[in-house]
């Protein structure tokens, strides 16, 4: 498969690592606005594009592969506006967009998990639920977009819970979430429920970036044939 990786800063290596180990080219990496309109016709030639690029990034290159009918794979987070109508457009459009916060294996099993016990605490009102995400000092967004699954994930599950707040200071209601930027942590999230008599904590810790790389190759392959809006529980089966 003929790949092109949009963003070429840490994410963008590690994709291009996992992707040639599996057989792929990588024809072209587009790390500034103006890449897009130079390598028009280099880009036609690829089967797929991989975007891990900035927020203010993100929503011009997943609509450039749409105009381009190039099925796109972003793992971008922190534009949700931009995602909203790219995801309208491509359901629109019948074009071919695979989006998810996380693309680690092990992570998606912890957003399962997450999502059950956040339907077992219904009936117990003792126990508070807070998010903690730690990552490195580079981070452009924060919360992290995985963190935002995860509290997305609660609010879904859990009654007890109408929204969630960035920082300290929760009300009843209210779930917070704690950002750490520190170092060149790849990436922990921590999900507590605490009472006065014990804590249940769930905690998935990224060693690195490889974990990422490989399921954002992993999707791209998945794509390839496919038109619509997809996320990791597609590939994985878990779509309920």
């Amino acid at each position: 498969m003929k790949i092109a990786l949009s963003g070429y800063g840490k994410m963008g290596h590690e994709v291009e690592k996992a992707a040639v180990e599996r057989g792929h080219e990588i024809l072209i990496a587009i790390d500034t606005p103006d890449g897009w309109m130079s390598a028009e016709k280099m880009l036609k030639s690829c089967e797929a594009v991989i975007d891990f690029s900035t927020p203010a990034a993100a929503a011009m290159a997943v609509n450039r592969c749409f105009d381009l009918g190039i099925p796109v794979v972003s793992g971008t987070t922190g534009w949700a506006d931009g995602l909203r109508e790219a995801i309208q457009r491509c359901r629109s459009g019948n074009h071919s967009f695979f989006h998810a916060p996380n693309f680690s294996i092990g992570v998606n099993i912890f957003f399962e998990i997450n999502r059950q016990l956040a339907r077992l605490m219904n009936p117990y009102s003792t126990y508070r639920a807070a998010i903690h995400e730690i990552h490195h000092i580079h981070k452009k967004d924060a919360p992290s977009g995985t963190a935002i699954a995860l509290a997305d994930a609660i609010l879904e599950a859990n009654q007890a819970y109408h929204r969630w707040i960035s920082g300290y200071g929760a009300n009843p209601g209210e779930l917070e979430v704690i950002s750490e930027r520190t170092g060149e942590v790849p990436g922990t999230h921590i999900v507590n429920w605490s009472s006065l008599t014990d804590d249940i904590e769930l905690k998935h810790t990224a060693h690195n970036r490889e974990g990422f790389a490989l399921g954002a190759v992993l999707a791209a392959e998945w794509l390839q044939g496919r038109k619509g809006v997809f996320g990791m529980a597609d590939l994985l089966g878990n779509k309920p």
